[in-house]
């Protein structure tokens, strides 16, 4: 994700539009990176992997405005690595166990919300999604 698609908005109404017209399925790509080059030379560089950060930051102010601690959960953390016969695995916690953790109903509320975007954008991939993620 660019930031600076976001800079000079005249108001939250405005990020909220951009972001349903960049993130379809309710995500963005904040960050990547490939792991394999950090792990030259350590003789465990045989694995290609990729982790990524995603997330919605229109979601996550639904949480944020009650606690900016969940800011260590959004945006979410995942991997996509190939598996030993070099077919692809996504590895993601569960968001709402993430999010549950803090006690607040109104932000294991997002974390289920969460749960399901994931559910959604698997589906999308052509995967099919785990039965947690499903509320």
């Amino acid at each position: 994700m660019d930031q600076t698609q976001f800079s000079g908005l005249r108001d939250w109404d405005a990020v909220v539009a951009k972001v349903e017209e960049i993130a379809p399925l309710g995500f963005m790509r904040f960050w990547s990176a490939e792991v394999p080059p950090f792990m030259a030379g350590s003789g465990s560089s045989l694995w290609d992997c990729t982790e990524y950060l995603m997330g919605n930051h229109v979601i996550a102010e639904q949480m944020y405005r009650y606690n900016p601690t969940v800011m260590m959960y959004a945006p979410l953390r995942l991997l996509i690595q190939a598996d030993e016969n070099g077919d692809g695995v996504l590895v993601i916690d569960q968001p709402s166990t993430l999010l549950d953790s803090f006690g607040d109903p109104r932000i294991s509320e997002v974390g289920r919300l969460l749960d399901s975007k994931v559910a959604g954008l698997l589906s999308a991939l052509g995967a099919q999604p785990p039965a947690e993620l499903i509320h």
